[in-house]
């Protein structure tokens, strides 16, 4: 089997645990609050540290990923990320939980840098945007399989959150199958970033516009669901059914960007979830136009791989680990504010207005990233 389809694989896999661990304490609120007499802010702010200590671990790791090597940051961050899980899962206190969680966002930051790039780096140049797809469809496949397991194992919530620790036996697969591609291997110099300015400047703003609408929204998704009525198994169904269409939906736009302009399709996929948002946040309180909405917006976001290419295609490969990690990342840290903010909402106004603030936040995020595609042209910066 040829080493890219190996890092591929691996890259996707981990990826699809990082994000499995990163949703799963959405599914636990209540017994969090109930466990630790805690209120829904704590529970939106655990949410918010495995967003915001991305951006450290990505960077820092980006960093060490560019010097010695992908391959050894990806194991790293596969292992730190699925150990952290287990004390999450055990954690005696609240303290203890959100330093894991921070702990854990060190670790996630990693791997999701070194994960993307050996990827990237390892395929074949005509089959880039499809392995990128098909990557990143990993954070379909992760939140999908959240929804599975919530169905067999909600009445036990340690246990449920215990599942997260299984991504750990990927390291061993790692470690003799995948390698960083040869000219990884020469010697490195010293690149001026400057004349990337204002592509990294605008796909951070994308990368962060685009987690804030989502996290704000699905930080309190799943009990904003059961609010509206709506069975814990059907909605770890309705988060199966959309996670995997979401999978598929990445590894469509992945395929299309290898000959369509990336900046269009993104735009193509924030008016897409513009459509969807006010029926999947119940402005039509009918299931049916919840699920519709929902699906809508799922398909829309299939999107995302393309805004982390913005970036791996326009910096050299010396500090892309690095630009790659501190920009993907630091639009997680706005989309960490987004869960804080719904949070506070909700804990002063109830849950059943998530719905309401959704809209807000949502809408208002999709407008500047939509804003930033259109004008992007007059920066002067070459996408390919």
């Amino acid at each position: 089997m040829d080493k890219w389809i190996h890092a591929t694989i691996a890259s996707t896999f981990a990826w699809a645990g990082n994000i499995y661990d990163l949703l799963i304490v959405t599914y636990v609120y209540e017994e969090l609050y109930k466990c630790f007499n805690a209120p829904t802010v704590v529970g939106t702010l655990l949410f918010a540290l495995g967003l915001i200590f991305r951006v450290i671990g990505g960077y820092t790791f980006g960093k060490i990923a560019d010097s010695r090597g992908r391959k050894l940051v990806l194991n790293i961050g596969t292992a730190g990320y699925s150990l952290s899980q287990a004390l999450l899962a055990l954690s005696p206190n609240v303290f203890v939980l959100l330093g894991a969680r921070a702990l854990q966002g060190l670790f996630m930051g990693a791997q999701w840098t070194a994960g993307t790039v050996i990827a990237y780096e390892n395929a074949p140049p005509s089959l880039r945007g499809l392995v990128n797809g098909i990557v990143q469809a990993g954070y379909g496949l992760g939140y999908a399989l959240t929804g599975v397991t919530f169905i067999f194992f909600s009445s036990n919530w340690r246990l449920f959150l215990l599942t997260g620790t299984i991504p750990i036996f990927l390291v061993p697969y790692i470690m003799s199958k995948v390698s960083d591609v040869k000219a990884f291997r020469v010697e490195r110099k010293k690149v001026d970033i400057s004349p990337y300015t204002s592509v990294l400047i605008r796909s951070t703003i994308v990368i962060a516009g685009m987690f804030f609408s989502y996290y704000s929204i699905f930080a309190v998704y799943p009990e904003f669901l059961e609010a509206l009525k709506i069975s814990k198994d059907t909605v770890g169904a309705l988060m199966l059914v959309s996670n995997v269409l979401l999978a598929f939906s990445f590894i469509g736009f992945g395929r299309a960007a290898d000959t369509i302009s990336k900046r269009k399709l993104i735009i193509y996929g924030v008016i897409g979830e513009m459509i969807g948002l006010p029926f999947m946040l119940a402005v039509f309180t009918n299931v049916n136009a919840v699920t519709a909405g929902l699906l809508t917006y799922t398909v829309a976001t299939g999107f995302w791989p393309l805004a982390p290419l913005l970036i791996v295609e326009s910096v050299p490969m010396e500090v892309r680990g690095a630009l790659t990690g501190l920009t993907y990342n630091l639009g997680s840290i706005i989309g960490g504010i987004g869960s804080i903010v719904m949070g506070a909402l909700v804990d002063y106004s109830g849950i059943a207005s998530a719905g309401k603030w959704g809209l807000i936040l949502g809408y208002g995020s999709l407008l500047v990233v939509f804003l930033t595609l259109v004008t992007w042209r007059s920066s002067n910066v070459k996408i390919k």
